[in-house]
């Protein structure tokens, strides 16, 4: 283990040190969040400067069914309670008064402006006094059609959709006026209130309690980062691997350091070693980008399962060691970079394509035969089982299976490529060949 520690240490240090690392890993943050403002940026101003310049739609009613009365309410209605509550919350800030400022460009009702007659509501879009006119005809009530003009360079916007909406919320009033009650009318017009309604769950007791929308959110939120964080942190680390075995490999120094340790000690120390520094990267990352959604951190700690996170981060450990021993000893046959990487790419394919094509069916039947074989397969484990865990479904016996299972193919994975390493390092600008490979493996 003391061999270990010294090629970890050395590792990590080495990689941790280097330039093109510290501008990446800090340097990444500070670009991303750039990119982010300017995006954001962008549409806020734009729609500010519409919002700005939006004109009034008009209304020709020559089926005589809209009530003045009814656009008059029309106009006076704003933010819903929802909005309001953004407000509140997100105004104090410069960046949440841009995000208010976006949000009721696309909320609140239309204005709508009623002409007399078709020629003159015509004449207004001609000199551009109103953006769109909207004709309703004698026959409206029969043939249920309206009629829409617009310029020919009219452009998409939320203003348009929102006219569209107001108009018809306008005339589902108008024809329920006098003819239906006031208090059913709002009904009506939202059968099922969304605020005033309640969902329940049920045990498998027959206990009946309340939906808890924020815990099945983070059941699935998590398994889901973990995942992408156990894609990114091989891709990275993987990077740092297979550039340090063929660095050493060119030099000729992996033959020197070879003499002193035995391969599979060799491969466990930069395992360890260049992994934990791509996992600060990613720490790093993350730590920014939580501190930049301080609110959504909150909330997901308030939620947070910790059996599923324990559950999780096993999994990615087990995942993160197995896969990265294969793809760094599996790399070390080729003869050259580009080779290494083709080779080592093998073993990501077949980790992440499986449980990728086929994550619907085991959300739907978490205990069904192909999530529990692709769960029980140590290399198809790790992101399948993330995804099964985050169902509460699986019987603890079955996680103990795959934790055990994928342990004992972690094992394996490290001596096989060790073996492979060394074959690969030792044999410098000659490939071997596929009985060498398999002659060596028997010696694993």
């Amino acid at each position: 283990m003391s061999k270990v520690a010294v090629v970890v240490q050395r590792e990590f240090l080495s990689t941790v040190k280097r330039r093109s690392y510290l501008i990446v890993t800090f340097g990444m943050p500070f670009f991303v969040s750039m990119y982010l403002g300017l995006v954001a940026l962008v549409p806020a101003i734009f729609m500010a400067q519409s919002g700005a310049q939006k004109k009034e739609s008009a209304l020709v009613d020559e089926a005589g069914v809209v009530h003045v009365e009814e656009i008059a309410a029309l106009g006076t209605e704003g933010s819903d309670q929802p909005m309001r509550e953004l407000t509140k919350r997100l105004g104090g800030t410069a960046s949440g008064k841009t995000a208010v400022a976006m949000l009721e460009q696309t909320a609140g009702s239309a204005r709508l402006v009623v002409f007399p007659a078709r020629d003159q509501a015509l004449e207004a879009l001609r000199s551009r006094q109103v953006d769109k006119v909207y004709l309703i005809p004698v026959d409206y009530l029969k043939t249920g059609g309206i009629e829409t003009y617009q310029r020919s360079d009219a452009s998409f916007g939320f203003g348009r959709a929102r006219a569209r909406e107001s108009l018809e919320k306008l005339l589902g009033r108008s024809l329920m006026a006098g003819s239906v009650p006031a208090e059913l009318r709002p009904r009506i017009e939202q059968p099922i209130l969304g605020s005033a309604s309640r969902t329940f769950t049920m045990k498998d007791d027959g206990t009946l309690e309340p939906l808890d929308v924020a815990g099945r959110i983070a059941r699935v939120a998590i398994p889901g980062v973990f995942a992408i964080l156990f894609l990114m942190s091989v891709m990275v680390s993987a990077g740092y691997l297979l550039q340090g075995v063929a660095e050493e490999k060119e030099n000729r120094v992996i033959e020197v350091i070879l003499s002193s340790v035995r391969p599979d000690q060799l491969l466990f120390g930069k395992l360890l070693g260049l992994g934990a520094a791509g996992l600060l990267q990613l720490v790093v990352w993350l730590s920014v980008a939580s501190m930049a959604t301080s609110l959504l951190a909150a909330t997901a700690l308030a939620v947070l399962d910790f059996k599923l996170f324990t559950g999780c981060l096993v999994f990615f450990v087990l995942g993160f060691l197995m896969l990265g021993s294969l793809m760094t000893g599996t790399a070390a046959l080729g003869s050259n970079a580009r080779e290494s990487q083709q080779l080592a790419a093998i073993w990501s394919t077949i980790t992440i394509m499986p449980p990728l094509f086929t994550w619907m069916g085991i959300l739907d039947a978490p205990n069904g035969t192909m999530a529990r074989v692709l769960g029980w397969f140590p290399l198809t484990a790790p992101i399948t089982m993330m995804l099964r865990l985050g169902t509460g479904q699986v019987p603890w016996w079955d996680v103990l299976v795959a934790a055990v299972l994928l342990a004992a193919g972690v094992f394996v994975a490290i001596r096989v490529s060790g073996a492979l390493m060394r074959l690969g390092l030792l044999m410098y600008g000659k490939r071997p060949s596929l009985r060498e490979i398999l002659r060596q493996l028997r010696h694993a």
